[in-house]
């Protein structure tokens, strides 16, 4: 009997498994926040709960520059402190408006973010590597301004090869459009097949449908966070916040988000439910809405 007994309690100790680790991010689209200072983006702190986030960084780290013949984005150094502020870990810099102040513009970038604990990601950045909770998280981010990158599948074979998580981020531009481009389109295959747990786009300033798959979710558009200037009018965004374990998705929940533009604080969308009937009408897998949130 004591032996049974023994041989019943090893058996029950073999079956328990440790707990499964897991993380929590977020992911918001395109902030640019000029000579900063104006709090653009303290009214989305309830959304984030503090969590580990990833932005896309329109513009360099630089003094104010002054627009020529075209459009220049700018974040002071001193605006980096409301990225910090919101525990952005991970700031894409792989964008049309990431050489506005020239190359040596972009390894300046590179070094301020670094300097306020922002783990630049994207350009001669590379893949930026986030420990959190047990998990390596490998974050990529990649401009398709002039057409999918030849070293796409490449870059992000090496960055899931050391991994536990991979997320991808794309950068697209031209006018604003609810549908995915078809060259967007592509690259996302590519990220998916290429083994993405999480893929993004921002870029257009639009919002765009969401979708779960077997080992992935796609946002195919954030849209805008925060901008300091009237370069878009595109309000109507929202914030990415998933559950990752190793190589998988444990949730995915979008957050409606009304963008803070030209100078103005981002803050929780008022129409979260029309915004979540545009999700559903331009073809996002099915939504489990929750009061101002919805899970997918």
């Amino acid at each position: 009997m004591i032996a049974t007994a023994i041989t019943a309690i090893l058996s029950l100790t073999a079956c328990r498994h440790s707990p499964e680790k897991s993380a929590e991010l977020w992911l918001g689209g395109d902030v640019s926040l000029g000579d900063g200072g104006k709090k653009q983006l303290q009214d989305i702190a309830g959304m984030v709960k503090g969590t580990p986030g990833i932005v896309n960084l329109e513009g360099p780290v630089s003094e104010r520059l002054p627009n020529r013949d075209h459009l220049r984005l700018w974040n002071a150094p001193a605006a980096l402190a409301e990225l910090s502020g919101l525990n952005v870990r991970i700031a894409g810099i792989a964008n049309n408006h990431s050489l506005d102040a020239g190359a040596v513009g972009s390894e300046q970038t590179i070094e301020a973010l670094r300097n306020h604990g922002i783990l630049p990601a994207g350009g001669t950045a590379g893949a930026a590597v986030l420990e959190f909770n047990g998990l390596v998280i490998a974050v990529t981010a990649h401009d398709l301004t002039q057409g999918v990158p030849v070293n796409l599948e490449a870059d992000l074979a090496a960055a899931r090869q050391h991994s536990s998580v991979l997320i991808a981020t794309f950068h697209i531009t031209g006018p604003a459009s609810f549908l995915p481009r078809p060259k967007l389109r592509h690259a996302v295959e590519i990220a998916y097949h290429a083994g993405a747990n999480v893929i993004v786009a921002h870029g257009t300033h639009a919002l765009g449908p969401v979708e779960r798959r077997p080992h992935a979710v796609i946002a195919w558009g954030l849209g805008n966070v925060a901008f300091a200037c009237d370069c878009t009018q595109e309000e109507d965004a929202m914030i990415l916040r998933v559950v990752v374990g190793s190589d998988k998705v444990v949730s995915a929940e979008a957050l409606p988000l009304r963008a803070g533009l030209n100078n103005r604080p981002a803050r929780p969308s008022p129409e979260a439910a029309a915004i979540f009937d545009l999700l559903e009408a331009i073809g996002s897998s099915p939504l489990q809405r929750k009061g101002t949130s919805a899970f997918f």
